[in-house]
């Protein structure tokens, strides 16, 4: 999932930093929330870029089935966010990306969740 910057309208993901007394895990839950409204289980750690920011595998909560690929942001995120979306990070540009230098190690923290999912048996 990711996040359209209201002010550059590029693509990011929800983050940003610990309000000092919560884990990664649990900044990772509340900053989704805050920048989106959905409710995320968040999952194994993937990795941490060069500026720290950490990397979590999440999901959304419920019967999400991937079916609906575009949402608008909740109220209380639209001075920040102006869209969610659903992409594929290897069928975009780095120039559509907010900082164009993360998006390579964005695209590698994809290939570890799908890395990691159980394969069907043939």
């Amino acid at each position: 999932m990711s996040i359209t910057h209201r002010l550059s309208g590029k693509y990011d993901v929800p983050g940003g930093t610990s309000n000092g007394s919560e884990s990664a895990q649990c900044t990772a839950h509340r900053e989704t929330w805050e920048e989106t409204g959905f409710n995320v289980e968040v999952g194994e750690w993937l990795g941490q870029n060069d500026q720290g920011m950490q990397y979590y595998a999440c999901k959304l909560a419920g019967d999400f089935d991937g079916t609906i690929t575009e949402f608008s942001p909740p109220p209380w995120s639209s001075m920040e966010v102006s869209a969610i979306t659903l992409i594929d990070p290897f069928a975009i540009s780095g120039k559509q990306w907010r900082f164009e230098d993360r998006l390579i190690h964005l695209r590698d923290m994809f290939n570890r969740v799908e890395d990691s999912k159980p394969k069907d048996s043939q």
